[in-house]
């Protein structure tokens, strides 16, 4: 596989997770080719409010009770879509190649 840039042209392609975990340490390339944040799979918030709805729909407080379900499910719902998102990012990453030569990077 060749790089894709014009300019370049270079066979010297690599992934781009075998060339970050090549670095050394202090490299300033670490930062600009790290892999995406690691996708933060909460469920705290939404088990606590499904928790607190369940016990107010017990208690009597029935309003209280159906807000703080309907809260937990739509907390939970952009907390999975957040997830799907990250998920994709670093699927991508992990696929992403780099020109040894001229750092231009692609996911072919």
């Amino acid at each position: 596989m060749n790089c894709p840039s014009s300019n370049c042209g270079s066979s010297n392609v690599q992934l781009l997770s075998l060339y970050l975990d090549g670095l050394p340490v202090g490299a300033p390339n670490r930062e600009r080719f790290a892999r995406p944040a690691p996708s933060a799979r909460s469920l705290l918030p939404t088990l606590g409010l499904a928790v607190l709805g369940v016990l107010s729909l017990v208690t009597g407080e029935i309003l209280a009770g159906v807000v703080l379900l309907g809260a937990g499910a739509v907390w939970g719902l952009v907390a999975h879509r957040r997830n799907q998102e990250v998920e994709r990012a670093r699927s991508k990453w992990e696929n992403t190649r780099i020109c040894l030569a001229c750092t231009e990077r692609w996911t072919p």
